[in-house]
């Protein structure tokens, strides 16, 4: 009776340690008529995943990766930060070929397009990051 109980208290802590999707962050680029979109999944802890949208076909598995802690902390602590600031961007033109819009999902919360300048430096900060995490998908400039 004891082991099943010590048994249940560790799943019980492995899944309250386990990230949740309120804590995961969505980053998403819509992708344009002449480059592929991407959704990107991160979690506080490094794990992430990214998935491609291409143009035209099927889109592939999502792959894996796992970035750096420090990267992980700076977003999730960035992207706190921002929503509290409720950050704004400041609108901007874009080419109906190459035009595309980059906003991060988080707890309920929405960014603005941060594919247009950032109006403050908290802003810019999270622009910084999510270029950062891109980089580290593997996926090229868009």
């Amino acid at each position: 009776m004891l082991i099943r109980a010590t048994l249940v208290a560790a799943l019980t802590i492995a899944v309250c340690g386990a990230a949740t999707p309120s804590d995961q962050a969505t980053i998403v680029n819509s992708g344009s008529t002449n480059s592929a979109g991407y959704t990107i999944v991160v979690s506080p802890d490094g794990k992430a995943s990214v998935s491609v949208a291409p143009r035209t076909g099927v889109a592939a598995a999502p792959k894996s990766f796992t970035l750096a802690t420090a990267t992980a902390t700076r977003f999730f602590n960035d992207l706190a930060a921002a929503r509290k600031a409720n950050i704004a961007t400041v609108p901007c033109m874009k080419s109906a070929s190459f035009g595309s819009t980059t906003k991060v999902t988080w707890q309920g919360w929405t960014s603005p397009d941060l594919s247009c300048p950032a109006k403050d430096a908290t802003g810019d900060a999270l622009t910084s990051d999510v270029d950062a995490i891109r980089q580290a998908s593997g996926i090229g400039n868009p």
